[in-house]
């Protein structure tokens, strides 16, 4: 799904809030270093944080993946 955040498109999945009435499940935000996507997470990792209770948000930063690319700012270094 993309999010807009400071009017700029980022890819984001979000494994969702688990099962109706189950409650609140605490969330862990998986960052990713410069220049790697969110599918750079193992999904095995990502699936052990989700059988373990947790909400497990990842995604693209912006210029990387699915999220929105500024080609006209150049690469950065």
């Amino acid at each position: 799904m993309k999010v807009r955040a400071n009017g700029i498109d980022i890819e984001v999945e979000d494994s969702g809030p688990g099962p109706a009435g189950a409650g609140q499940r605490p969330v862990v935000l998986l960052i990713m270093g410069l220049g790697m996507q969110l599918v750079a997470w193992p999904p095995a990792v990502v699936q052990l944080l989700v059988d373990a209770g947790y909400r497990v948000i990842r995604f693209d930063n912006r210029d990387i993946g699915l999220s929105q690319h500024f080609d006209h700012l150049g690469t950065p270094n």
